[in-house]
């Protein structure tokens, strides 16, 4: 696993480092004492696992996560006890207070490593043309090709093809990750389109034949860019 170590406290980065350094499974791309440095690593090469502290004067390890696009596992490093849940409502796979032992750091690498080889497992799975859900008692193959849409609805996403529909309990945040990224774009916090389904662009929504699909605010610039 490639990882990178941010903290600018040098001491503590030292530390980390040396951390890293006696996990076997685990590569150091490089080590940090700002989140802006770290920040054009993040850009342009393929970072597995990121262990920052959060404190930092230019850019607030929250911060940081918060800018990427593509969201590698992510481990904060903290003196601060009350930035536990903004850790945990980014995702973040652990939250080590420090000090910290090498035992504590060793657990949460283990933690991370077993999130890693889930995700190449899946990964592997989606890279077929087609998709298989469970809903209604019934496995279902939906080929990426047939999807017009997908609708999340909390714990559900809703598959729209043709005239059918498929529910099936998943999340539409994992499923946008798995999901071929030349074929299928977020538009809103609640819809991905199948960009080669989409006919038009209405004001400040995407046209997919009858159907008319908002795109958020947030999403626009990117989803107008990649789709026309």
């Amino acid at each position: 696993m490639k990882c990178i170590v941010i903290d600018d406290e040098q001491l503590a980065r030292n530390l980390v480092e040396s951390y890293v350094l006696k996990v076997p499974f685990l590569e150091l791309v490089g080590s940090f004492k700002s989140g802006t440095l770290a920040l054009e690593v993040l850009k342009s090469e393929e970072i597995d696992l990121v262990i920052t502290d959060i404190q930092m004067p230019d850019l607030l390890g929250t911060e940081l996560v918060k800018l990427l696009s593509t969201k590698p596992l992510v481990v904060f490093t903290t003196a601060y006890q009350n930035y536990a849940i903004e850790g945990f409502e980014l995702e973040a796979i652990d939250y080590l207070l420090k000090p910290f032992s090498f035992e504590r750091f060793s657990k949460s690498m283990n933690k991370a490593k077993e999130i890693f080889d889930l995700r190449k497992q899946q990964e592997s799975v989606f890279k077929q043309d087609f998709l298989t859900v469970t809903a209604d008692h019934k496995l279902y193959k939906i080929h990426y090709a047939d999807i017009k849409y997908i609708e999340g609805m909390r714990e559900y996403v809703s598959f729209y093809f043709g005239n059918g529909r498929v529910t099936a309990l998943l999340s539409l945040k994992s499923l946008e990750e798995k999901l071929p990224l030349d074929q299928f774009i977020r538009c809103h916090k609640s819809f991905i389109v199948n960009k080669s389904k989409v006919t038009a662009l209405d004001g400040g929504n995407l046209i997919l034949g009858e159907k008319s699909i908002p795109i958020g605010q947030s999403y626009r610039d990117k989803v107008i860019e990649a789709i026309f």
